[in-house]
């Protein structure tokens, strides 16, 4: 939701430490943010949890986000049928088309039940779930009445600034002119939500063990391959410092093999990583940036490298003439 919102600034309570924690906030903010000087514009933002009632009466959860025509400051993102404007019809809601649960049975003007109220699908949207966070959308007086909040209260406020002003300018007078709440950059309420999250889910927390004994499996398996392979050979090795070859000239052919190693089983597997994004693109938005790729290229050298240390200090200390013995 913040990721799709970065071009506003946004003013929440100062209690909110994630973009899906917001605590509710009078309607006077707004009033007071239109005096605030650098402010152009002020959007109010409904945000409430609720579930959605199917025809066979089983319930899934389902965020509602609601939004004023015609900017639709907050949302919806990444239409796919339909026309914002739609939500502007009786009960209508727009809701997402890649649900794992309900996407697939959901079509343009199904009715449905909404915490107890009927509402009708005037549109869909694709792939605008988040972290366990599946987003419907309507306008903010009916996403009020859909999740029972009063009509003087908002999730939030999103702000356009006016030119000659910075968002950074803008923000810093909110914050010295308005008590109560917070304004945030968007780019910096995106970054603080999933540093949130990175720290106190766990999900993340999850996904992180799974690298770290990714990255000690991957120390095990290579340092054990290049050190049996080592050993298989280590005739080969020590003919070859008997007729002078230094231990700089071993080191160098064991870094290479283990180079080998290292770019032969990153090409495999970074092979099956983009075929598996490809394969979840329909449930998952994962990210496979330029950044990321060359991180992956430089840890997996690293471990390659780090892993040929056990067989180069094997090398070093072998004497040519004990490979010679019976």
């Amino acid at each position: 939701m913040a990721t799709f919102n970065q071009q506003y600034i946004w003013v929440v309570s100062d209690k909110s430490k994630q973009v899906i924690d917001l605590p509710l906030i009078d309607m006077r903010v707004g009033r007071s943010l239109r005096t605030v000087n650098g402010v152009k514009a002020v959007h109010p933002f409904i945000f409430g949890g609720g579930n959605v009632k199917l025809p066979n009466g089983s319930k899934v959860a389902v965020s509602m986000v609601g939004t004023q025509a015609p900017t639709f400051a907050g949302g919806p993102w990444r239409m796919k049928e339909g026309n914002p404007m739609n939500v502007l019809q009786d009960g209508g809601v727009i809701l997402d088309s890649r649900n794992v649960e309900i996407g697939k049975d959901l079509r343009i003007g199904d009715k449905l039940e909404y915490n107890g109220n009927r509402v009708q699908i005037v549109g869909l949207t694709a792939k605008t779930e988040g972290l366990g966070v599946s987003y419907g959308f309507t306008t903010v007086e009916r996403a009020r009445k859909l999740c029972n909040i009063s009509p003087d209260q908002a999730s939030a406020f999103l702000i356009e600034w006016e030119e000659g002003f910075s968002a950074a300018e803008v923000v810093d007078h909110i914050n010295q002119t308005i008590p109560g709440v917070k304004a945030w950059e968007g780019f910096a309420y995106r970054e603080a939500s999933l540093r949130y999250f990175a720290g106190n889910s766990g999900i993340v927390a999850s996904f992180g063990l799974l690298v770290v004994f990714a990255v000690i499996t991957g120390f095990a398996i290579v340092g054990l391959t290049m050190y049996s392979a080592v050993n298989d050979r280590i005739r080969d090795y020590g003919t070859l410092k008997a007729i002078g070859g230094t231990n700089g000239t071993i080191r160098k052919l064991i870094l290479s093999q283990a180079l080998i190693y290292s770019v032969v089983g990153f090409t495999l597997a970074y092979g099956m990583l983009v075929f598996f994004i490809n394969a979840t693109a329909g449930s998952l938005d994962l990210q496979l940036t330029p950044v990321l790729s060359f991180s992956l290229v430089g840890v997996t050298i690293f471990i390659a490298v780090m892993a040929s240390l056990f067989a180069m200090r094997k090398i070093t200390k072998l004497e040519p003439a004990a490979v010679f013995r019976t």
